[in-house]
């Protein structure tokens, strides 16, 4: 089979999923199902710890935009 992977199609199929990951992470947050300060300073060691080892620090990306959105989660805004 030769086919070739349309890069495109494979970053908004990344982003899909990491828009909805970020949504549910701060539907819970706001729902009180997850304490938002434990989870987000949970989130920044995991971040911190993983840093050192990675060779491509854009792989932390996601979780960055993760942060991002969980701390905004207290505000009342919305993700754009």
């Amino acid at each position: 089979m030769n086919t070739k992977l349309d890069a495109e199609a494979m970053s908004a199929a990344m982003a899909g999923f990491l828009a909805c990951h970020v949504l549910t992470l701060r539907f819970l947050v706001q729902e009180k199902a997850i304490d938002r300060d434990r989870f987000l300073s949970f989130l920044e060691a995991a971040v911190a710890d993983m840093a050192p080892g990675l060779a491509d620090q854009r792989s932390l990306f996601p979780l960055d935009q993760l942060l991002k959105a969980l701390r905004k989660s207290g505000e009342d805004t919305n993700l754009q």
